[in-house]
């Protein structure tokens, strides 16, 4: 009878070349800019720029869990307006869409300064700022979900002007068991005594 050699170690082979991760190229993102004029004559324009993504493999080898890290400059400038600016408030983050799975909740940890933080839960989503915080973040997303990650946030200054700049931040999204899409977004609030304006930019959505 003749031997026949044993194909087990070569489908255990193969089905661990499947299963490695792949390991995408830093994409650079096209810019986006944005402007409109409010009710009172402000003149508010939004830019981002500088936008990098570079989806990279989960370092603990989790199926479930995306990671990438993201460079992203957000301007804004405001003029021509007549009556003061009494209030604002320029935001940059990006959005993610899970295609599937779990419960909710948001992590931030790293480097110190002051980051906004969103969290989701049976109420709803919440946004506000947390001291100490920065480096990277972290959240879970439900299912067909699309959740605003902030990552960063300023008022106007005397000049009206505000630029937010975030470079190399780590972004790790957990239990989601199919594809993740996240896209940059600049939201910017003006108040003055007669008008109340709000507005965002968004950039062009990518997988992770």
């Amino acid at each position: 009878m003749a031997w026949k050699r044993p194909v087990r170690p070569l489908v255990a082979t193969l089905a661990l070349v499947l299963a490695a991760p792949a390991h995408a190229e830093p994409t650079a993102m096209a810019p986006q800019t944005y402007a409109k004029t409010t009710s009172d004559g402000w003149y508010l324009s939004l830019k981002l720029e500088n936008e990098t993504v570079n989806p990279v493999p989960n370092l603990a080898g989790a199926a479930n869990s995306r990671e990438a890290f993201v460079t992203v400059k957000g301007t804004v400038n405001a003029s021509d307006g007549a009556t003061p600016i009494l209030d604002s408030l320029f935001i940059l983050g990006y959005q993610l869409g899970c295609q599937s799975d779990v419960s909710s909740g948001l992590q931030f940890g790293g480097n110190a300064g002051i980051s906004p933080g969103v969290s989701m839960g049976s109420a709803g989503t919440s946004v506000g700022a947390s001291a100490g915080v920065g480096g990277f973040v972290q959240t879970i997303v439900q299912p067909g979900v699309i959740v605003d990650l902030p990552l960063s946030n300023m008022a106007l200054d005397r000049r009206n002007r505000a630029i937010l700049d975030v470079d190399n931040l780590h972004i790790k999204i957990d239990a989601c068991g199919g594809d993740v899409t996240v896209r940059s977004y600049g939201y910017l609030r003006v108040s003055t005594e007669s008008s109340h304006t709000s507005f965002a930019i968004y950039g062009d959505p990518i997988k992770i």
